[in-house]
């Protein structure tokens, strides 16, 4: 378990084209788009709001400070130079139309310091530059909101309340919530435009996977920008290219093993019925069900790409069923087999492909196992689930394979005996049992990895997700 895995599948150079595709669709080209687009927009509508601050003539505060001036010198004015009598109407007439009450200034007023912002603390310092040093800013006084400022009128102390809104419209635009507003409506044209550029790519995305699974996809709408069309219809294309091939490979493949069998049948039968010596006879036998084998080989191999019939599978008892078919070879002493199986270990998925799975591998390890100084293949198989993944582990103890090669040890017909020889050649293979397992891991969405054991030996480890969940 603790040996480097290599992620293994079987290749051709169509299907690395397809694995090419799937990685460019599924490089995150939507959230990149949306974040290159979504953050240009925002800095622009930062650039224009922080342009317009640094434009403005005098600060906000500057402007309020010389617009309550105003309203402070022309009242004084306008009291000081009237009539007793015609005061009052005019503080009358002053609430009426401007909103703003000049009241007396107490020693008791109750002023609140708490709602003093740092804009009013800043607007007080530049009063203070253009009326006086005694003059105070307030936002509360005596539990009335406002913007209260004093001042002197004939060596009385008065306050001006003015409407807080007055204050906040100079003070505290909404500038903020307008560069928010402004940022959000950029988000969003963002994403719409986001997610129309990466819509076809998803489901180019898709269709890819649907391929690498062995099923047919879905044919894609050749519409969109002429880059997009035209990968589209290369795209259909390949998928019908890929089915006729896989069609046409089916066939033959099915056609001539079929045709072979009954003839090797026939053949058997005559051997065993013939008048020859027995030694012959059992070899020439021997030789049939090799042959025999092949074919059945090949068969698996042509209907590995079906699509599965799924169910709940006791995948330990269907495992320990297969092992206690190799219980012959180890009476005899050919073959040393230890099994651990986590009990109740349930899967969803083919029975069928699963016993493939297993067959081969097992088979694979009592042909390519054995150790060098002795004839006993020795094969470990361990069976785990962890969470949605069954977990197959299986190893040998023969000479193993160079790591170089681990990768055309999957490809079909692959043939390494420089690498892992068979003594006598008594189990010679067709080179397709390991192609085999890896075209059903692929179609479950699992994986398969090969790596050489400590010591010796070749360690195969095969992750099987349920169907259900790998779809």
């Amino acid at each position: 378990m603790a040996n480097k895995r290599q992620a293994a599948d079987e290749s051709s150079p169509q299907e690395g084209r397809i694995d090419a595709l799937r990685q460019i669709a599924r490089s995150g080209l939507f959230w990149r788009t949306f974040l290159l687009l979504a953050g240009l927009a925002i800095a622009s509508v930062i650039s224009v709001f922080a342009a317009y601050r640094l434009l403005e003539r005098a600060p906000p505060e500057q402007r309020l400070a010389w617009e309550i001036t105003s309203i402070i010198n022309l009242t004084r004015t306008a009291l000081l130079g009237s009539d007793p009598e015609r005061r009052m109407r005019m503080l009358e007439e002053l609430v009426r139309e401007e909103d703003v009450r000049v009241l007396p200034l107490e020693p008791s007023d109750s002023i609140d310091s708490s709602k003093m912002t740092p804009s009013l603390r800043a607007l007080e310092s530049r009063l203070r530059l253009l009326l006086s040093e005694s003059t105070s800013v307030a936002a509360r006084v005596n539990d009335e909101d406002g913007l209260w400022v004093s001042f002197d009128l004939s060596g009385d102390s008065y306050w001006l309340l003015l409407p807080a809104r007055r204050a906040e419209r100079q003070i505290d635009p909404a500038l903020g919530f307008i560069a928010l507003v402004a940022a959000l409506l950029a988000s969003g044209g963002a994403f719409a435009i986001a997610w129309f550029i990466d819509r076809p790519l998803a489901q180019l995305a898709q269709a890819i996977s649907s391929v690498s699974r062995s099923e047919s996809p879905p044919k894609l709408r050749e519409d969109g920008p002429p880059q997009l069309a035209r990968v589209k219809r290369q795209f259909n294309r390949m998928a019908r290219d890929l089915a006729d091939l896989e069609h046409d490979r089916t066939l033959a493949l099915a056609g001539i093993s079929h045709d072979l069998r009954s003839p090797l049948t026939r053949l058997r039968m005559e051997v065993e019925l013939a008048r020859i010596d027995i030694a012959q006879r059992d070899a020439m036998v021997e030789d049939i069900g090799r042959i025999n084998a092949i074919v059945g080989q090949f068969i698996d191999y042509a209907r590995s790409n079906q699509p599965p019939r799924v169910q709940q599978v006791d995948a330990s008892e269907v495992l320990a069923d297969l092992v206690d078919r190799y219980a012959n070879d180890v009476r005899s002493g050919c073959l040393a087999m230890q099994a651990h199986f986590v009990p109740g270990v349930s899967w969803h998925g083919d029975p069928i492909d699963l016993q493939r799975i297993v067959v081969n591998l097992i088979d694979n390890a009592i042909r390519h196992g054995r150790h060098p100084n002795t004839s006993q293949a020795i094969v470990d198989i361990a069976l785990t689930r962890s969470g949605g993944v069954m977990e197959i582990n299986i190893r040998d103890h023969g000479p193993g394979i160079p790591a170089s090669r681990h990768e055309e040890a999957l490809r079909p017909f692959a043939r390494l005996d420089a690498a892992r020889s068979d003594p006598g050649g008594t189990h010679a293979g067709t080179g397709l049992g390991l192609a085999i397992v890896a075209r059903i891991v692929r179609r479950y969405g699992g994986s398969l990895s090969l790596g050489n054991a400590d010591g010796d030996g070749l360690h195969i480890g095969v992750q099987l997700p349920d169907w259900s969940e790998s779809t």
